[in-house]
């Protein structure tokens, strides 16, 4: 027997007697037996690539994708991948899909038949099974389910797994697609190559090829980045030592430097290092679309001084000052905030912490 609730066009509901037409959308409703189905060969898939340990904790199906929550460790790439080729097989092999009704009694105790043992179950449950002979028992993958499926495993079509991440202490999620999900999701993963193509003026398949020239290249670029910016490090360096001073007997060199990023800043303080023995504290900022950016500050003191005062504490303490906060060690630190126009405050407070110390 079954009981279905509706409520008709314009919120009323149906007057005893009156005659109604129901109709099953058809294609929602198979979409969805793909997703379940599919969930089935999942599970079984899971155990025999990672571990009959891996046991179900959670899952969702629905007519455009499906989740499957289990606990396991992460599974490596090569494990998502051979669950998924696993599924297909099994889905081109059309093996059959059926289902009995059968006394929970008889099945209970069965290790082959996979159900929620936490789950209270009626005298009587259904057992849906995939392969084997219909109604035997003998299918490679049983589950106690009442669930709608498809008749065969061809039905179908294609599965994609789309994720598989943690979801909380323990318990990974797959997330995937089946039957003309999974199509789409192929479809748009084409069209996102071909377009990658175009942008890199290669064919297809040199697409790999040229990524790798081009990161190759950019590798190389990156390393003559580099020098130039220690070059240029260098240079600002002995600029700034002219500027030396010494604050209630510590020498110091503190400077806001402009334009200047965080490993800008980290450059020249260490370039500093090696020819200057004191208290080093620079600021600068970059920026930021149609706003002043971020501000960067970094304290160095050469190890003569660290027990006098420590970079992270002055830090700390100049922080606020442009709204945002830092530390480190006591012989290196930074920090960074957004109000490049209290950056001079900042800094003159650094020299006020030194004169106190």
């Amino acid at each position: 027997m079954f009981l279905h609730r509706a409520t008709l066009s314009g919120g009323r509901a149906p007057e005893p007697g009156e005659a109604i037409r129901v109709a099953v959308d058809a294609g929602r409703r198979n979409a969805i037996q793909r997703h379940h189905t599919v969930t089935h060969l999942l599970h079984w898939a899971l155990h025999e690539v990672v571990s009959h340990e891996a046991t179900q904790k959670g899952s969702f199906v629905g007519p455009d994708k499906l989740t499957f929550d289990f606990n396991s460790a992460a599974l490596t790439p090569t494990q998502v991948r051979d669950i998924e080729k696993l599924v297909n097989e099994r889905i081109v092999e059309n093996a059959g899909v059926s289902w009995i009704e059968t006394p929970y009694a008889g099945v209970k105790s069965r290790t082959d038949v996979m159900q929620f043992f936490g789950d209270k179950y009626g005298d009587t449950v259904r057992v849906v099974q995939i392969g084997g002979r219909a109604g035997s028992l003998d299918g490679y993958s049983m589950e106690l389910c009442g669930g709608t499926h498809t008749r065969a495993t061809g039905e179908i079509g294609l599965f994609r797994i789309v994720s598989e991440a943690a979801i909380a202490s323990g318990v990974r999620r797959i997330e995937a697609v089946a039957g003309l999900s999974a199509w789409e999701l192929a479809d748009v993963e084409k069209e996102r190559l071909k377009t990658l193509a175009i942008k890199l003026n290669a064919p297809v398949g040199e697409v790999e090829r040229k990524l790798d020239a081009l990161l190759a290249q950019q590798k190389e670029l990156e390393k003559s980045l580099k020098a130039v910016q220690q070059r240029e490090a260098v240079g600002r360096a002995k600029d700034l030592l002219a500027g030396a001073e010494t604050i209630n007997g510590t020498p110091a060199i503190i400077a806001n430097l402009g334009i200047a990023d965080g490993d800008t800043l980290q450059g020249i303080a260490d370039a500093l290092k090696s020819q200057f023995k004191g208290v080093i504290v620079l600021g600068g900022s970059v920026a930021g679309d149609g706003g002043p950016g971020a501000v960067s500050l970094v304290a160095s003191v050469t190890p003569e001084f660290t027990q006098k005062v420590q970079a992270g504490k002055i830090i700390q303490a100049i922080a606020p000052v442009i709204g945002g906060k830092g530390g480190g060690k006591s012989d290196n630190a930074r920090g960074g905030g957004k109000d490049a126009a209290k950056l001079d405050e900042a800094l003159a407070q650094a020299k006020r912490l030194l004169a106190t110390t």
